[in-house]
């Protein structure tokens, strides 16, 4: 922008020797303007000896123009090297939620069995699955524990858990994650199932009463 004012003013305003000083008296001035963010208003006029004049006050009687300058653009700028390094790492920001008792977890429920269903078995296996929001953080030493009637039936890095030995009859079930420390960080609400053993009914003999 400035030295396209430059070669305007080169070929409106012949330089003489004595001239040279007043030259850049104008010039000057006329940068400094367009180089600050508050742009003033800038004119153009001719003075008596016929030379071309920039200016943002131009003499009285004078018939100046107004010249349209635009604003420079400002690009923001991108973050330093040391703010990037300095910036936690996901395991880190992690760690500080625990500590500052915000786990990130928005959500826990028992998604299977399904409250007040029912599970069919003989053996007494019941396989559990937690759904978690947002993903569960097993990279974190996060642990899902399964608390069947208020006692610990299975616990590991997994949502998909499996319980062993459950006995026929209505039963009750809670979600929790654990922290490495071994600190409950969110549990889910309790979830009804019954579990029914299978009976297969002989046929009848013929002829039997």
């Amino acid at each position: 922008m400035s030295g396209a004012f430059l070669r305007v003013l080169a070929r409106h305003t012949p330089l003489r020797y004595g001239q040279a000083m007043d030259a850049r008296l104008i010039i000057l001035p006329l940068l400094f303007t367009l180089a600050t963010p508050t742009l003033a208003e800038v004119y153009r006029w001719t003075d008596e000896q016929g030379n071309t004049v920039f200016g943002d006050t131009p003499p009285d009687g004078v018939d100046a123009t107004p010249i349209n300058v635009r604003s420079p653009s400002v690009t923001p700028g991108m973050p330093d090297a040391r703010e990037i390094l300095e910036r936690p790492t996901p395991r880190e920001a992690a760690q500080a939620r625990e500590q500052a008792g915000d786990p990130g977890y928005t959500g826990i429920r028992i998604a299977s069995p399904g409250n007040d269903g029912v599970v069919r078995t003989n053996l007494g296996e019941v396989n559990v699955s937690v759904q978690v929001e947002p993903e569960f953080r097993s990279d974190q030493g996060h642990q899902v524990r399964i608390l069947l009637d208020g006692q610990t039936a299975a616990e590991g890095e997994s949502t998909q858990l499996t319980l062993e030995g459950v006995t026929p009859g209505t039963h009750t079930l809670r979600a929790q994650i654990l922290d490495s420390n071994d600190r409950t960080l969110t549990e889910s609400e309790d979830s009804t199932f019954h579990l029914l053993r299978t009976t297969v009914q002989q046929p009848s003999r013929p002829g039997g009463n």
